[in-house]
């Protein structure tokens, strides 16, 4: 794990200086890909040279991302959440969330198909196009959340981008596994209304049942905080201990709700967001600021790691480009985009006080095809 420390040790440096010498038109996540590439470049030549072979230890598994690095991102983004925002909007995220994100998958995946059928890109059977429509159409939240700190963007805009970033995760899973249970054959023998009352039914207990669960286990942590401080088992004497026990009830409702084939990004968001409102205030003022720094500084790490293996996986593993699919992929989530936020955004514009002006929509259209990409 040698070159992981150093480079971790250096995307480090490079963050401080960019905050420095407030070098804004570089973003930290380009920055950190970048030096991930540079270092994969390097390593690559060392192993070429057999002078020593990282191959194995730098290699990016999805248990790492998904287990370790990705909640602390998620939960710290939901406990240091302006709570405000996310509620005023909560009507405008769920609009974006959900029928943006059916939306593009449609247009991405009917796209797919029928470039594939007219044999100007690879070709994809329906379902395939499909299922890939929808995982593609999930805007990633550690690239709105690491790119939009950065640049410090209006908090209205960012919401509305982070928001939609974190609720739109059933919805590709409901698409995908739609889209799954088809190639399968589970659905062959319904017709398109029972299809679409099953991923319906489905995508509500993936909704609803990943949120409730984060909302649950935020509060029975509220509750147990004030219940040991009447009955004499007060851990606010032991802030270690204390911070332990809050380190627990932050990563339960992620590993409950993978188990149980719900939504993790949102139990775990859900569950810091009411962590934060409840469970803070029964805190130690010791525990308080060292949740609060400690989340952020893990939160950071993670981020940071992930930007970095992103960068370092370009000479991890051979690729194979579909130069022609590439780019009409590019093409399509432009153009899925656009009739996504372009039309829900003037239709909100009807019912908001705060209204989604075309600067606001041109960032939301552009942001969303950079956190497709990356």
């Amino acid at each position: 794990m040698v070159m992981f420390h150093v480079r971790t040790a250096i995307c480090i440096i490079l963050v401080h200086l960019l905050i420095k010498f407030r070098l804004h038109f570089l973003p930290e996540s380009v920055a950190v890909v970048s030096l991930g590439i540079l270092m994969g470049a390097v390593i690559k030549i060392i192993e070429s040279l057999k002078l020593a072979n990282w191959k194995e230890e730098e290699m990016f598994r999805p248990n790492m991302f998904f287990l370790l690095l990705l909640p602390p991102i998620i939960f710290e983004s939901g406990y240091s959440l302006h709570k405000g925002n996310f509620f005023q909007n909560i009507g405008s995220i769920t609009l974006f969330a959900v029928f943006g994100t059916a939306i593009s998958a449609f247009v991405v995946g009917g796209g797919i198909f029928f470039l594939g059928q007219a044999d100007v890109i690879y070709k994809l059977s329906m379902t395939d196009s499909f299922a890939f429509g929808s995982l593609i159409s999930a805007v990633d939240p550690v690239a709105t959340i690491a790119i939009f700190n950065a640049l410090n963007v209006d908090p209205v805009l960012n919401m509305l981008v982070f928001g939609e970033s974190i609720l739109n995760d059933a919805v590709s899973i409901v698409l995908t596994n739609t889209a799954e249970g088809l190639t399968r054959g589970n659905m062959s023998d319904v017709n398109g209304w029972q299809t679409f009352l099953q991923a319906l039914a489905y995508f509500l207990k993936m909704f609803f049942g990943s949120a409730a669960l984060g909302t649950l286990t935020g509060l029975i942590s509220a509750l147990i905080s004030f219940l040991l401080t009447q009955i004499h088992l007060d851990l606010r004497k032991t802030p270690s201990l204390e911070f332990g026990m809050m380190i627990i009830f932050a990563y339960l409702p992620y590993g409950l709700s993978e188990g149980i084939s719900l939504s993790g990004i949102m139990a775990i968001l859900f569950a810091g967001i009411v962590m934060s409102h409840y469970t803070h205030h029964n805190l130690s003022p010791v525990t308080q600021i060292l949740m609060q720094q400690t989340l952020r500084a893990v939160a950071f790490l993670c981020e940071t790691c992930v930007f970095a293996f992103l960068g370092l996986s370009i000479f991890s593993f051979p690729h194979k480009f579909e130069i022609s699919f590439v780019i009409w992929c590019i093409v399509l989530v432009l153009l899925a985009r656009a009739v996504n936020i372009f039309p829900l955004s003037y239709l909100l514009n009807f019912f908001r006080d705060h209204k989604i002006n075309p600067k606001m929509m041109f960032i939301m259209w552009f942001s969303g095809k950079i956190t497709f990409n990356l």
